[in-house]
């Protein structure tokens, strides 16, 4: 999880875009953003990245929060 890319993705694509790109991703190969050389981390930086800016959008708050709770959500999932 790379929270530079993931965040700088969050703050500048909706999630909407971010599924959409995820979507392009999966159907042709393509990266519409490039974020690694890695397909699957590519994949993951869009997904999470929405997940970021869903909970941005939802609960009114800044990168650095969401950020915040969604590594807290990882955490929990990896102990």
């Amino acid at each position: 999880m790379d929270i530079k890319k993931i965040k700088d993705l969050a703050q500048n694509y909706s999630s909407q875009q971010l599924n959409q790109f995820a979507d392009q991703f999966e159907n042709t190969g393509i990266a519409p953003i490039k974020t690694s050389d890695d397909p699957g981390d590519q994949m993951s930086d869009y997904l999470q990245a929405a997940e970021v800016k869903q909970y941005m959008e939802e609960n009114h708050c800044d990168v650095n929060q969401a950020v915040r709770e969604f590594s807290k959500r990882v955490r929990g999932v990896l102990k």
